[in-house]
């Protein structure tokens, strides 16, 4: 009996949600294809709304979820981009895509004013996706995406229904595709929504992201240290890696036919020394914060004027969301950190070129072997699947008038209403595992 009234609370939460959420996004004429592709498809639907309940031992909770909605330009781009409606996907695919725009928590303007931006957590955990490091509870932790403020004072106001658009800033995701956000703080039984002008690119592989922002050096050392999948397969890793320029400056480091593998002047020890063995983004980069490398060596977070340093190389590419972690850009290959003075001090070491001048890593750091970088590492990670290209053009700001449900689905009547709600809540109940 106490199965079947929890049951009946998750269908009960389940209708007030969809319909609410349907009934508030029927008033924006820019999301009219978002608002279709949830009418007919159900399972989509259940992968989206049902993540803003969850049953328990004490009945049936609401868990405030914030959804970026694609408008119409969105559908548009993602057909051109690529020859097909992203309606053509299969329905897991489209469960995915849409479960990555279900961030956890409701965000308002408010909470977009951070000038150094937020890392959200969405819905998505589908492994091919998602796979980094455990959290401390030893549970799956959920994909991420970077929210960034559209203005230098961290300003973000949201726009009234019937108003003009506001720029809200941009999410990135995966591969490091932007979209542009449009505030305007849209309130429904299960959370927020705000507006996005594309799809988020769900993320793939260490090295698929790296050769998507251009990294094509550091992937090159990969490759020739016979360590990419290695790298692909670690759970949670975040690579700093030297831009192109950067390893040309180094006597094309990564083209060099000298030492690959031996010792710490070797290209895979450089290559290691560009690399934490956890999940960092820009914002996880605080001033004065001591990290230390995959293989042992001292790395100094310095905040100046706006930029990022570690040591005393700048972050000028930041945040593309790998499946298994991060991928950031720096302008230069990390100097060493100069031990013997103030620690609290940014590095003004000599960029090492040869083997006699590069220092072992000091004895209070960890110099385990790296497990990201080791050649005997089985790749579980892969590269395929649907990465999911954004638009780039602003949607209309015009409101349609407020609709009922039965408008809103195009002018079916209610038995057409029950049976859709009734495979939404087959789909869920699957999942928690009922049926």
């Amino acid at each position: 009996m106490k199965l079947i009234a929890l049951l009946a609370l998750l269908i009960q939460a389940l209708y007030v949600i969809a319909q609410s959420f349907l009934e508030a996004t029927g008033a924006y004429s820019q999301l009219s294809s978002f608002h279709q592709l949830l009418l007919t498809n159900s399972t989509v639907a259940a992968g989206l709304l049902g993540n803003s309940t969850n049953t328990g031992s004490n009945g049936t909770n609401m868990t405030p979820q914030t959804i970026l909605v694609p408008n119409n330009d969105a559908f548009t781009n993602y057909e051109r981009a690529n020859g097909r409606p992203i309606t053509s996907l299969s329905s897991p695919d489209l469960t995915n895509i849409v479960q990555y725009h279900s961030l956890q928590g409701s965000l308002s303007s408010s909470d977009l004013q951070n000038p150094q931006g937020l890392i959200s957590n969405t819905a998505l955990k589908d492994q091919r996706y998602d796979n980094r490091e455990l959290g401390s509870n030893g549970a799956q932790q959920p994909q991420v995406v970077y929210i960034g403020s559209a203005s230098t004072n961290g300003t973000v106001v949201a726009r009234q229904v019937g108003g003009a658009g506001a720029a809200g800033g941009f999410v990135e995701s995966g591969l490091g595709a932007k979209v542009n956000v449009e505030v305007i703080d849209g309130k429904f039984d299960g959370g927020m929504f705000q507006i996005v002008d594309g799809f988020l690119t769900l993320p793939l592989n260490q090295s698929d992201t790296m050769l998507a922002q251009n990294l094509t050096s550091f992937v090159r050392g990969l490759d020739r240290t016979n360590v990419t999948a290695g790298t692909n397969a670690a759970k949670g890793l975040t690579c700093v890696c030297p831009s192109d320029q950067a390893f040309a400056a180094m006597n094309n480091l990564d083209k060099s036919t000298g030492n690959l593998t031996d010792g710490p002047g070797s290209l895979l020890a450089t290559l290691t020394r560009h690399g934490f063995k956890a999940s960092y983004y820009s914002t996880d980069f605080r001033h004065g914060d001591l990290l230390h490398s995959q293989n042992g060596y001292p790395i100094l977070v310095t905040r100046r004027n706006g930029s990022v340093f570690l040591n005393d190389a700048r972050l000028i590419q930041a945040n593309a969301i790998a499946n298994n972690g991060a991928v950031h850009g720096l302008d230069r290959v990390m100097g060493f950190l100069n031990t013997t003075t103030n620690i609290t001090t940014p590095a003004n070491a000599t960029q090492y070129s040869n083997t006699a001048n590069i220092p072992t890593p000091p004895p209070t750091a960890s110099a385990s072997s790296a497990t990201s970088f080791s050649p005997s590492a089985t790749a579980t990670a892969t590269s395929t699947g649907s990465g999911v290209g954004g638009g780039s053009a602003s949607g209309s700001a015009s409101v349609a008038a407020a609709t009922s449900i039965s408008v809103a689905a195009g002018g079916k009547g209610p038995g057409w209403w029950c049976a859709w709600f009734s495979g939404l809540v087959v789909v869920v109940l699957g999942g928690v595992g009922v049926l």
